[in-house]
């Protein structure tokens, strides 16, 4: 199959350093994996030193709702509510009329003093329709211009309407008041936007040093934004679909045309929402909050059908993936998994796994805990107010996973946090100052970057053994001998995906 021209194909690099082995080394690729044989003559890659490794994974992000962010204003660097009001201000004054405002990132932790936003904050943008998500994107705040746009009444399942003291909403809308309220009514981009984002995105995972992503998509983007472009694409992305209306249509998944580039691994259901927001389903209420709330289960798990879900994915050959945050999601998604027969039940990812009871430790083992080591540090501030200091022994035990057996898989989330392999190795190795140490060694971190994330996704590789695909990552330095606790950070000089080159250093 031809790709794009601006990838073009490599045979084999001389001159590399491979951790552990003293000297430079050369390796062949033939046929787009790694082989011990001698050199084609042409296509080689002088690597000048450079230290070769297998490619970065991530196991689980958002590559069209990245991609789409990467030109919407973005909130993450705002620190008071003046700052944030100047920000919604200078991008209506930047937009075209008729444009909706699409903004994300906001955090309330780092304006505390300034409370929550609401459909005040928004007023700069007139009668614009403006939509602003948190940072988790499991809340967003609308302004007077998108209330009149809903159909609002009670709260729906699984989602809360925030409203002030004289009942009317403030604009918060948390959970599935975000999702089956608001962003209905949220224009789509056009077309060519859409396949557009998924090409930054591409490149950008290449510049990373990523060489293939867990995408978690909606079926229409699959069929219509990243389908077409296939050909293009330089990451492997393996594609998780959010389509879970129940009863769950598996057609496009047994339907969809998959390789070695794109194809579809599974489906996921949420079921619960995040510490930011308070929606993670928790064993024991939040300390921090008045009315003594522990969460609340969504979707599926709030209607009770989880467990046959669960048992109708894994049937067609595909991999269930749960969202747990709180330690009651994932006792609950636990106990849903145990229900399946034995051999299936290592085909089940639980994704985030940020609060577990040690209780559930000895359960995970032999099971994936996709993990995004960027999220401890966002939400490291919130941490002992959510969970009280007597229970910060269970907020993202990273370690304690691994020694019970767990299969870690990292990731990243993204947009939610930086995609960064390197700063998600610092996350993950490196104390965040909150609770127990928890960190792992540089080479755990590794592996799970790249055999347990490609094994995650269903992916064979991830070492530089003869036969594995020729995924490879070049690097200035060795990321073992790295300060991780200080500011250093390899740079990624070459990014081969299946033998050919998708990103050079300039």
């Amino acid at each position: 199959m031809n790709r794009s021209p601006n990838h073009r194909t490599v045979h084999g690099l001389r001159n590399v350093r491979l951790v552990d082995r003293p000297g430079t080394e050369e390796i062949g690729i033939r046929l787009g994996r790694l082989h011990d044989g001698p050199l084609d003559s042409g296509g080689v890659v002088d690597g000048a030193g450079g230290w070769l490794l297998p490619g970065f994974v991530d196991a689980h992000l958002h590559m069209g709702l990245g991609g789409e962010g990467m030109s919407q204003l973005d909130l993450s660097e705002v620190r008071s509510r003046d700052e944030f009001e100047a920000a919604i201000a200078a991008e209506h004054e930047r937009l075209p009329a008729g444009r909706w405002l699409r903004a994300l990132g906001w955090n309330e932790e780092r304006f505390p003093s300034d409370g929550v936003p609401d459909r005040e904050w928004l007023r700069a943008a007139g009668d614009r329709p403006v939509v602003a998500y948190r940072v988790d994107f499991h809340a967003c705040v609308v302004n007077e211009a998108v209330l009149e746009r809903l159909e609002l009444g009670g709260d729906p399942p699984g989602g809360r309407i925030e409203r002030s003291g004289d009942g009317r909403p403030t604009g918060l809308m948390v959970e599935a008041a975000a999702w089956h309220l608001v962003n209905p009514v949220v224009p789509e981009s056009d077309l060519e936007q859409r396949r557009e984002a998924m090409r930054l995105a591409d490149r950008h995972f290449a510049s990373k040093g990523i060489v293939a992503v867990g995408s978690m998509e909606y079926g229409k983007d699959l069929t219509e934004a990243l389908a077409p472009i296939r050909d293009e694409l330089g990451v492997r992305v393996m594609v998780t679909l959010l389509d879970r209306d129940w009863p769950l249509d598996l057609g496009l998944a047994e339907s969809f045309p998959g390789d070695e580039r794109l194809r579809v691994i599974g489906y996921k259901a949420f079921v619960d929402g995040t510490l930011g927001s308070r929606s993670a389903a928790m064993l024991a209420p939040y300390p921090d909050d008045p009315g003594g709330s522990t969460g609340m289960l969504v979707e599926l798990a709030e209607q009770g059908v989880l467990g046959e879900w669960l048992k109708l994915v894994e049937a067609t050959g595909l991999s269930p993936s749960m969202h747990v945050i709180g330690d009651r999601a994932l006792r609950l998604a636990l106990d849903a998994a145990d229900r399946l027969p034995e051999e299936a039940r290592a085909r089940v990812r639980f994704e985030h796994v940020q609060t577990v009871d040690p209780a559930e430790l000895p359960r995970m083992a032999g099971r994936f805990a996709s993990m995004q080591p960027l999220h401890r540090t966002l939400d490291a501030g919130i941490a002992e107010s959510r969970l009280g200091a007597d229970r910060l022994r269970n907020f993202f035990p990273i370690d304690s996973l691994r020694r019970a057996g767990a299969r870690l898989a990292f990731g990243s989330d993204w947009p939610i946090v930086d995609c960064d392999p390197f700063e998600g190795i610092r996350a993950a190795v490196t104390p965040c100052g909150v609770g127990p140490r928890e960190v792992i060694g540089v080479r755990d971190a590794l592996a799970a970057y790249t055999t347990g994330a490609r094994n995650c996704l269903g992916l064979d590789g991830g070492t530089l053994e003869p036969g594995a695909p020729a995924d490879l990552v070049l690097l200035d330095r060795d990321p073992t001998g790295v300060d991780w606790s200080g500011g250093e950070t390899p740079e990624v000089l070459m990014t081969i995906v299946g033998g050919r080159v998708v990103h050079e250093q300039g």
